[in-house]
């Protein structure tokens, strides 16, 4: 069964099958019964017929853990030790059936994963298991319907059983993958937290009972205010109530601390662009700073816990500690005006379909569109090095019709085209800089032209994208263009990113899968495209891949079995 087993028969009788498949991963075995048909109908040839058709009895699926060879506890009766995967739909009546959480084991055996999963998704899996089961029967084609004979009972009843199997530890997969990324972001939200209550305490109190700034606090920072206000590169300050949540994790709002105690400052850099940080000012100073990478203050003089009792009386920039970090801030936007300058160049000549614009400085990611239909590449931007070749290239929707309707649209008609992917891996290539450098450095460069079809720093970012691609890029300059001509949706969902379990859609997927057939031309998001083909009672599985037919054509298609997300 797709590289878990085969169920095999292990039980027959008159009145029902039993099969049990062996589950190396949680170390135990699954076993499934048919329907059970009453002993006073079997008498009857018609009646047995007429009901017995092999379909499995959901209800009966259970869980066999094979103990350890170390282990000292031996079974005396194998009954003793089934435990149902689904007790609310077992009937008690049948056998005794066990819930895993009455267990009171020290250790927990590897099949209890498996069981608690299975409980927890108890009423999902009633009408998927069954709706696998009759998919399975439905997509066997050699089994004929009317032959009753044992042989084709047995046959359809393994059929049916190897789907069920097969899809409730698929289930089971889905599910750990979810509490895997739910606890991600649960233990990143927990460090952020830990980090925030960490500053709160650095004063020596815990945070629940953190006093209020005192006196000398206000006096030492309405003079610092005053020293950024006449700053002639900053354009704004506020004052606001502290955001971070070290006030009162106890609920009682008397623990909060007063206002003024968090810090938003705005100024331009020398390009007239507008940059805003922000400090958490009490108990210590947390900064942060929109910044393509992490901001260090270099100066370790300055003194970001009880900063209000530095400085004197006489305000100066050089021993009060807000200017000077406003200061280290403006530093830091001369060292990367290059990489603003590329950035701003990309967003005002090329469509760029994410981020949306206007974007946060941090972020040194682009999507440039490059053909209509969803052709698209993703590039990012060295900081240190802002006209260098991008630290990482991706293609998006590209497919060979794309290139050859790139092609045919330039007045190239020869079907023997570049594949962009390729040609841009020798537009970049290290071998042609060193070469080029080496003649230089020979004194041999006037000998022979320089290679000019290659990436050079002395162009913009957008000049050596154009030169790669033979033409210029799509443009929101242009008045026949619309951004909404390179954003493509899911056949499916029909949205372009999906939204992410926090209901965000900025960080979601987008419809990467795309039918090859070129009349077709539809894209997919593949856990969407999971879901389609999972339904389809044609779908295959081979190795790792579920395959099955477009939706909007015959064209076939296939995801891998791990993007169930």
């Amino acid at each position: 069964m797709n590289s878990i087993g085969t169920p095999i028969l292990t039980h027959i009788t008159s009145t029902y099958l039993e099969c049990t498949l062996h589950v190396a991963k949680y170390h135990c075995l699954l076993r499934l019964r048919s329907v059970v048909v009453n002993d006073d109908d079997t008498n009857n040839q018609s009646n047995r017929e007429a009901k017995y058709v092999a379909s499995p009895d959901i209800s009966t699926l259970s869980a066999i853990p094979i103990q350890s060879k170390q282990t000292n506890t031996r079974i005396q009766n194998e009954n003793d030790n089934i435990i149902r995967l689904l007790p609310k739909l077992f009937d008690i009546i049948h056998t005794k059936g066990r819930n895993i959480n009455n267990t009171n084991n020290k250790k927990q055996h590897p099949s209890h994963e498996l069981i608690r999963i299975a409980q927890s998704l108890e009423v999902q899996l009633k009408e998927r298991l069954k709706d696998a089961s009759d998919g399975a029967i439905a997509n066997n084609n050699s089994m004929n319907m009317n032959d009753l004979s044992a042989a084709n009972i047995q046959e359809e009843f393994l059929v049916r059983s190897e789907a069920v199997m097969c899809e409730l530890l698929s289930a089971v997969q889905q599910q750990l993958q979810k509490e895997k990324s739910q606890s991600s972001i649960s233990g990143g939200t927990d460090r952020n937290n830990s980090r925030k209550r960490k500053a709160s305490s650095s004063s020596g109190q815990p945070s629940s009972t953190l006093s209020p700034p005192p006196l000398k606090y206000y006096s030492s920072l309405a003079r610092q205010l005053s020293v950024l206000q006449s700053m002639t590169t900053v354009t704004a300050v506020s004052l606001h109530k502290q955001s971070s949540a070290n006030s009162s994790s106890s609920g009682d709002e008397n623990n909060t601390p007063a206002d003024l105690t968090s810090l938003s400052v705005t100024c331009l850099d020398d390009q007239k662009r507008s940059h805003t940080w922000h400090a958490e000012l009490y108990p210590s100073i947390v900064l942060t700073m929109d910044m393509p990478s992490e901001f260090v203050l270099e100066d370790k003089n300055i003194r970001l816990e009880k900063w209000w009792e530095d400085g004197t009386n006489t305000a100066s920039n050089n021993t009060e500690t807000l200017p000077r970090i406003q200061h280290h801030f403006e530093q830091a936007l001369v060292k990367y005006q290059p990489l603003f300058n590329e950035l701003d160049d990309l967003d005002a000549h090329l469509w760029i379909l994410e981020p949306s614009l206007p974007a946060r400085r941090c972020s040194v990611e682009r999507r440039i569109a490059l053909w209509e239909g969803g052709a698209s590449m993703v590039i990012v931007l060295d900081p240190e090095n802002a006209r260098g070749v991008p630290v990482m290239t991706r293609f998006l929707g590209v497919t060979k019709a794309t290139m050859l309707a790139a092609a045919n649209a330039s007045g190239d008609n020869n079907r023997d085209f570049v594949d962009w992917r390729t040609s841009f891996a020798e537009f970049v290539a290290e071998d042609n800089e060193q070469e080029d450098s080496k003649k230089k450095s020979q004194g041999k460069s006037e000998d022979k032209p320089a290679n000019t079809k290659r990436w050079s720093e002395e162009r913009s970012i957008r000049e050596n994208l154009e030169l790669w691609f033979g033409s210029p890029l799509p443009s929101p300059l242009a008045p026949s263009t619309d951004k909404s001509d390179f954003l493509v949706e899911c056949g499916i969902c029909y949205t372009h990113r999906l939204p992410t379990e926090e209901g965000s859609a900025e960080d979601g997927p987008l419809p990467e899968a795309k039918c090859s057939n070129p009349s077709c031309n539809r894209h997919y998001h593949e856990s969407c495209l999971f879901e389609w083909l999972h339904s389809l009672p044609t779908a295959k599985i081979s190795f790792d891949r579920l395959y099955g037919s477009c939706p909007y054509c015959t064209e076939t298609l296939s995801v891998l079995l791990n993007n169930k997300r």
